[in-house]
């Protein structure tokens, strides 16, 4: 027989409740938070037993969970509770609280909570958005949070219901740009930002990996220069070239031009895109991917290129382009 843990209660044969503390810890928020939600808005403990404090129940929790999704993708406290409130049964599958754990970090992962000072959770050490979205202001809360599982969620359903494209020009950009400010401001946050490229990361190779017969008879080769470790950018034109059916091979970052050049010859691409955010000091080497025949269109882009390009070099300066160019090129 396994006993509950410390932080957990059985009450009667099935029914397992939380401690406000291990709520807490599974959804990334300060237990005060907890106690606002509950004051302000009724989304409190519906458990009780006589002479303890009272506990969470799996519906609790899964209302705590909707309130936490609706709020980190920038929807009003009240608003969110509103809704949470308004679900009828959440666990109305007759799922057990395992199931609703899994949708929120593990104790296991509190260290990564215990980063954020809990006193200040939801107030201070923001990221400086003062004309961004309420979406893109719960994102970054969610971020400052290390809420890996939060920011995940909000990325997949906006690629889900925007695309790639929308999401990463109204969404994904403004909070990295965000998190770069306020590294630059105060030199804090790398930690955040990591987080949130990994989350980011992952939602754009689980769109690519959904593309199971490219319409692409040529491929197209995604490659970040020399040193440039940046490569956020080219994971993303992957997935929005594969929300349109067209597959892309990516080689990720710090590729020496000699080794693009190899590849080239190896596989004969139609497009080459090539990303950089640091100064590009010997753009004359890309002559390398051209001597191939037929020569593959070569497109740049990022902050890390010379305007004076050579005239067979393509730069763009944003996603959408990017994605216009590869399609014209091998459809």
């Amino acid at each position: 027989m396994i006993e509950p843990r410390s932080d957990q209660a059985t009450v009667g044969a099935t029914t397992t409740t939380l401690t406000v503390a291990a709520v807490a810890r599974r959804l990334g928020v300060a237990p005060a938070t907890l106690r606002t939600w509950a004051r302000r808005y009724g989304l409190g403990p519906g458990s009780h037993t006589a002479g303890s404090h009272r506990r969470y129940s799996a519906e609790d929790l899964a209302r705590l969970v909707i309130m936490r999704r609706l709020t980190h993708e920038g929807v009003s406290p009240a608003e969110a509770a509103r809704r949470a409130m308004a679900e009828e049964s959440p666990m109305a599958d007759g799922g057990e609280m395992a199931r609703v754990i899994s949708l929120v970090p593990d104790s296991s992962q509190r260290g990564a909570f215990d980063a954020i000072d809990p006193r200040r959770a939801g107030g201070g050490r923001v990221v400086p958005l003062p004309e961004a979205s309420p979406a893109v202001r719960g994102l970054a809360r969610a971020s400052m949070a290390l809420d890996a599982n939060g920011v995940t969620e909000v990325l997949r359903r906006h690629v889900a219901a925007e695309g790639v494209i929308r999401a990463w020009d109204t969404l994904i950009a403004p909070v990295l740009i965000g998190l770069g400010d306020r590294w630059a401001s105060t030199g804090e946050g790398v930690e955040v930002e990591h987080l949130f490229s990994e989350c980011v990361m992952g939602v754009m190779r689980a769109t690519t990996a959904r593309l199971r017969e490219p319409r692409n008879t040529v491929p197209v080769l995604l490659a970040c220069l020399d040193e440039e470790q940046h490569s956020l950018p080219i994971h993303a034109l992957a997935a929005a070239l594969a929300e349109r059916g067209v597959g892309a091979r990516q080689l990720g970052s710090r590729m020496p031009a000699t080794a693009l050049a190899a590849a080239v010859r190896r596989s004969g691409p139609g497009v080459v895109f090539i990303f950089a955010t640091m100064p590009v000091p010997a753009v004359e080497e890309l002559g390398l991917l051209t001597r191939v025949r037929p020569a593959p269109l070569v497109v740049v882009g990022g902050p890390g290129w010379p305007a004076d390009l050579p005239p067979a070099i393509r730069s763009v300066p944003s996603l959408q382009q990017a994605v216009d160019v590869v399609l014209s090129a091998v459809l």
